[in-house]
């Protein structure tokens, strides 16, 4: 199996926009799936070829205990000869008639003849297995020598392979690592200059207050849309409720939806839709009523900028309608402004 098609990512040049640096991380954590794959794969492989290597090994030490147990028998044949001809010559004067081996007798050479053939036959034979056996062992040895060096080559290159995955898996997840920080960073950069600007907007209205006897000026229309929605507030609060876009229940989109329809705004019930209907907006600009999308072009959820930090939405069964801090981690897909 080859890498060919998996390659760790290198840094461009210049800075790279949030959008990039997502991208960039989603193509890591598909690689480091790829390799973790192949990882597993190779592995097996390893132990495979490992498993051989041992089997080859220990083929090899069989032959060698069966040889040597033919060699023992060899010589226990030639010690059990020795011995009967031993005792057959100190027995001869008392059997020699019965001991055709050492008969002076012409009319026993015959049976002289025949004891020898048999004996010289059955240690012959043994002898013969003997060689049979070393020769086989010789070819043996030799196959099995050049299948074990060849076994040893493939153990050591899936080692190797094993080894190579493993530092790539590393250091796809070292670079993936880095590009979620930076990302975290950019998101904390952008949170600490939305913040200052919600800051300066404060006081600047507080510096600034109107004129004794004058009318505050008029809401804008997402400040009139933070209002509607703020109403589902309570008391009592209105519950999540999938699909819902009433006071007995409302959605993420739905809330959305209904509060700008009370300022004369038409937007769809679905927040991918909304996101479609919004203009973007950097989060250092951001203004209540502006929309906060969450997931891929904004379809999983939608929540509204009610200023200082904070958006209002309906969040999922089980909750209510409720204020809480803008959340900007994974999963944010940036800000949209309604069209007056």
């Amino acid at each position: 199996m080859s890498f060919s098609t998996v390659t760790v990512l290198s840094r461009p040049a210049g800075a790279m926009t949030i959008a990039q640096e997502k991208a960039r991380a989603a193509d890591l954590y598909s690689q480091i799936h790829r390799v973790g794959a192949q990882v597993q794969f190779l592995g097996q492989k390893a132990d495979l070829a490992h498993l051989k290597l041992n089997q080859i090994k220990n083929t090899i030490t069989n032959t060698k205990a069966i040889v040597a147990g033919i060699q023992g028998q060899v010589v226990s044949d030639n010690t059990q000869l020795k011995a009967d001809a031993i005792f057959a010559y100190v027995n001869n004067g008392a059997a020699a008639s019965s001991n055709p081996l050492f008969s002076n007798n012409a009319t026993n050479a015959g049976a002289t003849d025949v004891y020898n053939q048999l004996a010289e036959g059955n240690i012959g034979s043994v002898i013969a297995s003997l060689k049979s056996n070393r020769v086989e062992l010789t070819q043996e040895r030799g196959l099995l020598a050049a299948e074990q060096v060849q076994a040893q080559v493939n153990a050591n290159a899936a080692s190797a392979a094993l080894n190579n995955a493993n530092a790539l898996q590393a250091s796809i997840k070292q670079a993936r690592s880095q590009v979620e920080g930076q990302i975290s960073s950019y998101y904390n950069a952008i949170a600490a200059a939305a913040a200052a600007a919600s800051a300066r907007a404060v006081t600047t209205a507080t510096a600034t207050p109107p004129a004794p006897g004058t009318a505050p000026p008029p809401s804008t229309v997402g400040e009139a849309a933070v209002q509607a929605a703020e109403s589902y507030l309570g008391p009592p609060a209105t519950w999540y409720q999938w699909g819902g876009a009433s006071r007995s229940g409302v959605d993420c989109s739905g809330l959305v939806m209904l509060a700008y329809q009370a300022v004369g705004v038409s937007l769809p019930h679905y927040s991918g839709g909304q996101f479609d209907d919004t203009v973007r907006v950097p989060l250092s600009d951001i203004q209540p009523g502006d929309l906060l999308f969450y997931g891929y072009n904004g379809d999983e959820h939608v929540a509204m900028y009610v200023g200082n930090g904070q958006m209002i939405e309906a969040p999922e069964t089980g909750y209510q309608v409720h204020i809480t801090p803008i959340r900007l981690g994974y999963g944010f897909a940036g800000i949209g402004r309604v069209r007056a």
